[in-house]
């Protein structure tokens, strides 16, 4: 039976500069060998001899250290039959590798590797293509792993192909859909996590790295994060917008405004010719009047009275026009900031 590999180059060296020294080669060699988990075939004997292991342990380990992503040279599934004909001696070495167009040395590693177990491996995975047995019996026979004997199967042409979905690919669309609502309303504060999870028949783990996929925010930031604001964020993401909700709460803890979780909206005053730019502007965003009933309330045009609104929200980088075609939730989340912004100046005079 064939010795068992090693499992990566990593565990196999001790000390990168004994292993240089013997070799011949500079540290940073050896440190390649390692990255690319490769021993070079022809440091592989060397290699050997200076670990006193068997060369056929390293085997699975041999390859070029040139490339950061090393493939497995994949074989036809003529050769190992034509490998039992070399053992045989109805062909030789030379005639074996003609006729699989691959190198010689290729073809003696893999005989040397597995020796007279060769007919053995042919036949195990023969009969394991066939289902006459499982993998456990298959790797048992072998005296290897399954994931060993997985790349086994795959170098030699015996590989079983994509394994087939248990579950129909129509249901992926709609569970990420799902999924991806139920992170929404814990974004937006509506539900925990929990509830969403079990809404959806889900773990929670599923909402959450559904909600790490959708923003940057974490949950813990966004728990003090006013409700409003919460709820502009879901519609940003949603619709993939511009993020207006986060700027806006970072310009209201750069004016140092007192920042509530829950709107406080005033009394609806009977005059409005005395209320200031700011309160006019809340009136028309959560629907106390209309732009018209603005202006009319005040002996003013609608369009500059408009003009003013630009001017007083300017510093948000928005307009007033802008703001009117956004959601309920942003036009509500700036009335909160304009609010807050009304409260401190009060606070001052």
């Amino acid at each position: 039976m064939p010795a068992t590999p090693i499992p990566t180059v990593r565990q196999l060296i001790t000390s990168v500069s004994k292993l240089a020294r013997y070799i011949g080669i500079t540290n940073n060699g050896i440190y390649r060998w390692i990255k690319v988990n490769r021993i070079p075939g022809e440091h592989v004997i060397k290699v050997a001899r200076f670990y006193d292991i068997d060369l056929g342990e390293l085997m699975p380990l041999t390859g070029s250290d040139l490339s950061a992503n090393p493939n497995i040279i994949l074989k036809t599934r003529d050769t190992l039959p034509t490998l039992l004909k070399v053992q045989r001696g109805e062909f030789s070495l030379i005639e074996a590798a003609a006729t699989l167009s691959t190198s010689e040395i290729s073809l003696k590693l893999i005989m040397t590797h597995w020796g007279d177990k060769l007919q053995h491996l042919y036949n195990v995975l023969i009969v394991l293509e066939q289902g006459k047995i499982s993998l456990d019996q298959a790797a048992m026979s072998l005296g290897v792993t399954k994931y060993t004997l997985h790349g086994i199967r795959r170098k030699y042409g015996f590989a079983p192909g994509p394994v087939k979905r248990t579950r129909p690919e129509k249901t992926l669309p709609a569970r990420k859909a799902k999924a991806k609502a139920a992170a929404l309303s814990v974004i937006a504060g509506t539900r925990s996590a929990v509830e969403a999870a079990a809404d959806i028949q889900a773990s929670t783990r599923t909402i959450f790295r559904t909600i790490e996929g959708l923003t940057d925010h974490k949950l813990s930031d966004l728990s003090h994060w006013p409700t409003v604001f919460r709820q502009a964020l879901v519609v940003e993401i949603d619709k993939n917008l511009e993020n207006f909700a986060d700027k806006w709460l970072k310009k209201a803890e750069e004016l140092r405004l007192f920042i509530r979780k829950t709107a406080k909206y005033p009394e609806t005053p009977t005059n409005w010719k005395t209320q200031p730019i700011k309160r006019l502007l809340v009136a028309v965003l959560i629907g106390e009047l209309s732009l018209e009933e603005v202006a009319n309330a005040r002996g003013a045009d609608p369009f500059i009275l408009e003009s003013i609104f630009n001017s007083d929200i300017r510093s948000m980088n928005i307009t007033f026009t802008e703001l009117k075609e956004m959601s309920v939730a942003h036009q509500s989340a700036m009335a909160e900031l304009l609010l807050w912004m009304l409260d401190r100046k009060r606070k001052v005079t």
